[in-house]
């Protein structure tokens, strides 16, 4: 048995990663992994106002977050029965078109495209893509200026808020926006006929279920009251429970959705099916040039229904400005009076349906559900990697599962941070750090490195357990102190898993042992003391992902060389293991 494991998935949003285990001639599970912690925004915001919850709530993330605020907007309307005027809803609707094409140009071009012209980034496409890459650069920073424009900041604007906008932008800077969308017009036809004529692998490709929003008077659009399914299915926007029914997968943070026990998908993949009869214009034209059945089976071609979604975007600004300049002038913001209602808001954030639900009592956010396009996405993630992986495996083909697995996930183009809202978190055996230092040593002889100070207690725990284990005659034990001056260490374990000792603040009683990858502790973990500059400057992305700290929680780190009692129990421990 073996297991082809994508532990970190380049050019995605997050920490993410896609695993195949193989038995014989079988593909026996696929598990996509979602690393992030769980955000616990859903938690956070209750007991908060209203006018809290729209500020809070899109912190679940900086890449969507205007489909957040925007999602919570209109929720928390249709909770306490604010309904605000055309002009309002419209310049929403083009606050929502910066995100879309921000987000869109930055997928297309620089995540997604370099796997199909053979390059490792866009750094390195640049090189003989020069003019791609300064356009993707073009449409994003315009796609971020429509967002300052219309929400006050790129990122977390404030100035959209229930009943309305705190500001309007100016005459001339709508006028601005309108004619240098037009002026994009001839390279966004360009954009389109690029992605749609890539040649996409016909691995995987499989029916499946599309979900997304149903805009009103049968438009294309991003926003709805009710939600759309391709089997023919419509789903008011508080039944939305209908079609998601999450649950808790053991390998993941991220929940996953089903409708009706089935998987489906969400994204641009599912408006252009759903919705793609609807698109007029040059939009409209490209969809019936290029569309076909591949469109409904295969989900590379998300990236080409991104693609064409841009093309939509570019058009209909021109249309959302004229009518913005047209009277009445901009209105107030509309007031509420309610202290209790339950409330839907759907919209479709760059990567699918997003949805927020909201209960509110006494005038306070009391229950709070939030629903993300990569959440939903996940079942039929692991799907199509399955389908793709058995297929190659079936043709002789297994070099090629891991990478075409990769390409599966990112052309979902999936946003991680949202997808880990609330999961169940299970803690490990109190003696796992055993099972982890036979694993490595099974592995690969690892290289074991004291860390510390031994002027503050506990803090020299870590010098302390090497130098016993040095005293032990335990191989290839080193002391920071003797790394800067020594580059022996760094030729010789290019492939073996490096082993920090130290004492670790992980919140457990003193004297607590455990194994955790460095990265995780580097970015999550309180720690006694700052790693030395080599992590950054000497070791390479290979061995920081092969490197791990045996940390033991200290039970004081005051001034003095005396070590407590449990973390001196604790390193008598590790040597007696070890030894």
């Amino acid at each position: 048995m073996k297991k082809i494991s994508v532990e970190h998935i380049a050019r995605v949003e997050g920490n993410g990663g896609i695993s195949a285990t193989i038995d014989g001639n079988v593909v026996t599970d696929v598990k996509f992994i979602i690393n992030e912690g769980a955000r616990l925004i859903e938690r956070l915001t209750v007991g908060r106002t209203p006018e809290e919850d729209v500020s809070i709530a899109p912190r679940i993330c900086a890449i969507c977050t205007l489909s957040h605020k925007f999602a919570a907007i209109r929720a928390m309307e249709n909770a306490l029965a604010v309904e605000v005027p055309r002009k309002v809803h419209l310049f929403r609707e083009l606050m929502h078109m910066g995100e879309m094409i921000e987000s869109h140009s930055l997928h297309t071009f620089f995540l997604a495209l370099p796997d199909y012209l053979g390059f490792p980034n866009a750094i390195a496409m640049g090189s003989k893509y020069e003019s791609e890459v300064k356009l993707a650069l073009q449409m994003k920073n315009f796609g971020n200026h429509i967002m300052k424009t219309t929400s006050g900041r790129y990122i977390h604007g404030e100035n959209p808020v229930i009943g309305g906008f705190g500001k309007y932008p100016s005459k001339d800077e709508l006028i601005w926006i309108k004619e240098r969308a037009v002026e994009f017009m001839p390279s966004i036809i360009k954009t389109v006929d690029l992605f749609c004529t890539i040649d996409y692998p016909d691995c995987p490709e499989d029916d499946t279920i599309y979900a997304c929003c149903n805009p009103a008077n049968d438009k294309y659009g991003f926003a709805g009251d009710e939600i759309i399914v391709s089997t023919g299915d419509k789903i008011y926007r508080d039944d939305y429970k209908n079609l998601t029914n999450e649950f808790i997968v053991s390998h993941s943070y991220a929940k996953h959705s089903r409708f009706k026990e089935k998987p489906y998908s969400v994204g641009a993949l599912a408006r252009i099916n759903n919705l793609g009869e609807r698109l007029e214009g040059e939009a409209g034209n490209m969809y019936k040039k290029y569309f076909n059945d591949r469109w409904k089976k295969n989900p590379l071609l998300n990236n080409a229904a991104q693609a064409l979604e841009l093309l939509y975007s570019f058009e209909r600004i021109p249309q959302l400005v004229d009518e913005l300049l047209q009277p009445p002038e901009a209105p107030e913001i509309i007031r509420y009076t309610a202290k209790e209602g339950k409330g839907t808001g759907l919209v479709e954030a760059p990567r699918g349906l997003l949805i927020h639900h909201y209960e509110i009592s006494n005038g306070l956010v009391s229950h709070t559900d939030i629903i993300t396009p990569t959440a939903q996405n996940a079942e039929d993630i692991e799907r199509y990697c399955y389908i793709a992986a058995q297929s190659l495996l079936d043709s002789g083909k297994e070099d090629k599962i891991r990478d075409r697995m990769e390409l599966i996930v990112r052309a979902y183009d999936p946003c991680i941070s949202c997808s880990a809202h609330l999961a169940e978190v299970k803690k490990a055996p109190e003696e796992s750090w055993k099972e982890k230092i036979d694993e490595l040593k099974q592995a690969e002889s690892p290289v074991f490195i004291g860390v510390g100070n031994t002027c503050y207690s506990d803090d020299g725990a870590g010098i302390n357990l090497a130098l016993e284990l040095k005293k032990a005659g335990v191989k290839d034990v080193w002391l920071e102190s003797e790394l800067n001056d020594n580059e022996e260490i760094w030729q010789n374990s290019v492939n073996r898993p490096l082993v920090f000792l130290d004492a670790v603040d992980v919140k457990e009683k003193p004297g607590k042992i455990c194994v955790l990858p460095l990265h995780h502790i580097l970015s999550n973990t309180s720690l006694s003391h700052k790693f030395l500059p080599f992590i950054s400057g000497q070791m390479n992305y290979k061995q920081l992902k092969n490197s791990y700290v045996l940390g033991i929680q200290p039970e004081s780190l005051s001034k003095g060389q005396k070590i407590s009692r449990p973390v001196r129990d604790a390193i008598e421990k590790v040597l007696n293991y070890m030894h």
